[in-house]
């Protein structure tokens, strides 16, 4: 039975990048303007309890990515896989959210006492996440949390 799984984790470091090979290596494709995000996941049963890094590459694309419907109120906004307790996952998006992303995380990453939190929404119907399995992202939230 496919359900989905909730994982969650504060950014611990983000980087942006602008490529003019990557971009003319890609050419129509992408423009070579990345933004990759990064932190660990602990505790989550779904991952038997391991210690689990996280990076997720955002790719601005020209144009509104294609995000499959899976059904009448759920997309896929990508895959992401979990690889010697790593988890990897490129999402392709257009400008406007791309530049969103980033606004966000230079306005909030770099204030005290200030967390970005990710959650993610993932379809899987596994108890556990087997190393080099890829599964569906169908969430991606993100919120500025301070310290209380």
């Amino acid at each position: 039975m496919t359900r989905i799984q909730t994982l969650g984790f504060s950014v611990n470091t983000w980087n942006h990048l602008y490529s003019l090979q990557q971009a003319i290596k890609h050419n129509d494709q992408l423009t070579g303007r990345t933004l990759s995000i990064s932190g660990r996941i602990r505790n989550q049963p779904f991952l038997q309890n391991h210690d689990t890094k996280i990076t997720i590459n955002f790719f601005q694309v020209e144009k509104v990515p294609d995000y499959p419907k899976l059904d009448s109120s759920t997309r896929l906004l990508g895959e992401i896989t979990l690889v010697d307790k790593q988890l990897c996952a490129e999402i392709e998006v257009d400008g406007r959210v791309f530049e969103e992303l980033r606004k966000n995380l230079m306005e909030y990453a770099d204030i005290e006492g200030i967390h970005i939190m990710v959650t993610l929404g993932l379809l899987s119907d596994a108890e556990y996440w087997q190393d080099a399995e890829s599964v569906k992202i169908i969430q991606l939230d993100y919120a500025m949390k301070g310290d209380a």
